[in-house]
């Protein structure tokens, strides 16, 4: 009998990758290489897609209190080097920048600081390298601590890490907005300390759902639950939208907190800190190419659980965008591409080269203009 459940298991889950290598319909439409016009006409987009989405297969690695961290990977676009403390995204810095180098510039963030859908060369950390050179007389070192899925309580651990490990930063960029944002989703409890919180919970726990989690991950099932979202007619989720306000101002809350903790550290270990809030396509007045308008369209509906969520992490910009322009303890760039009518979202938050070489220059500028306050 057992043998028989296990060829049929194996005869399913077969088909099911099958099918979802065959027809990309079947998957999200951020996932596939061709949705974002961002690439359209780079003659090497279809390569660097390929190991994107290579390396975002890859299996992650554990890393105490912080719960993950950067892969180890090298290809053609993508690289991440062994640091101190782990693996960290490879910057286009000067070559001719020795170890005596007069300025270091470290940035936290999550994967839109680390660079997903970007080559080395093309994130923002790497445009901020050249733009801060430029502008300092100085040679500046940009190091990349970005760690796609962080939060700022996970960049905040990060950064004592590094501190603790002897590093002198001059300044500390962290990078922060729609990570938090979604941790106010969903409102039946207080907000998420983490992505995949309540699947170690439960793998740490040692509860049954712990224990089979992994058939989620399962073709068979990604493959139901695509037919099960298109099957089934779309509900609203505004009842459950309204209800999630205590967890907004909570997140906001925490954050600002966070970035309080990260302005204490500066003043103990000598470093400037500059905080900002990144744009989403959802939020703000940019000009929409098409694509972007379906983006915006299908994650403001409220009739799906990926829009309440970010119909959620809306209202955490709002108030953001508010607590910003009150007390300046971090500057809002919801509006940055408020001028732009080129395509620069590859997904709802992570950008092209175009894109983030825009936030690079904004935080450069700002630096600029502030060094000496």
């Amino acid at each position: 009998m057992f043998v028989v459940f296990a060829l049929v298991a194996a005869t399913l889950e077969f088909a099911s990758w099958a099918i979802w290598s065959v027809f990309p319909i079947t998957r999200p439409v951020e996932l596939r290489d061709e949705a974002s016009p961002v690439y359209a006409g780079v003659p090497w987009a279809k390569e660097f897609w390929r190991e994107e989405l290579s390396r975002r297969a890859a299996n992650g690695n554990y890393v105490p209190f912080r719960l993950w961290g950067v892969k180890d990977w090298h290809g053609k676009y993508i690289n991440n080097d062994a640091g101190v403390g782990g693996f960290w995204r490879r910057t286009a810095n000067p070559a001719n920048c020795g170890a005596s180098h007069s300025m270091t510039v470290w940035t936290f963030g999550g994967s839109t600081m680390y660079g997903t859908a970007a080559p080395d060369w093309a994130t923002i950390p790497s445009y901020l390298s050249h733009d801060l050179n430029a502008a300092f007389q100085s040679c500046v070192i940009v190091s990349n601590y970005g760690v796609e899925g962080y939060v700022s309580d996970q960049e905040v651990i990060l950064l004592a890490d590094q501190l603790k490990a002897g590093g002198h930063p001059d300044i500390v960029i962290l990078y922060d907005g729609v990570n938090d944002s979604l941790m106010a989703w969903p409102p039946s409890g207080p907000p998420l300390p983490h992505f995949a919180f309540e699947k170690i919970k439960n793998r740490v726990e040692g509860s049954l759902s712990g224990r089979l989690d992994f058939l989620k991950e399962s073709y068979a099932a990604r493959l139901a639950q695509q037919g099960w979202v298109r099957l089934h007619a779309a509900k609203s989720y505004g009842p459950l939208i309204a209800a999630a306000q205590p967890n907004v101002i909570a997140v906001l809350d925490n954050y600002e907190a966070n970035m309080k903790l990260v302005r204490a550290l500066g003043e103990v270990y000598k470093f400037k800190p500059y905080c900002f809030w990144q744009p989403i396509v959802t939020y703000g007045h940019k000009p929409l190419v098409p694509f972007e308008q379906q983006m915006v369209a299908r994650d403001t509906s409220g009739t799906s659980a990926k829009s309440a969520w970010f119909l959620t992490g809306v209202a955490v910009y709002r108030n953001a965008e508010r607590d910003a322009a009150r007390d300046g303890q971090f500057i809002f760039l919801g509006g940055v591409f408020d001028s732009t009518a080129d395509p620069l979202y590859a997904d709802e938050a992570h950008l092209g080269p175009r894109g983030n070489e825009i936030v690079a220059q904004a935080i450069a500028g700002y630096i600029q203009d502030h060094r000496d306050h």
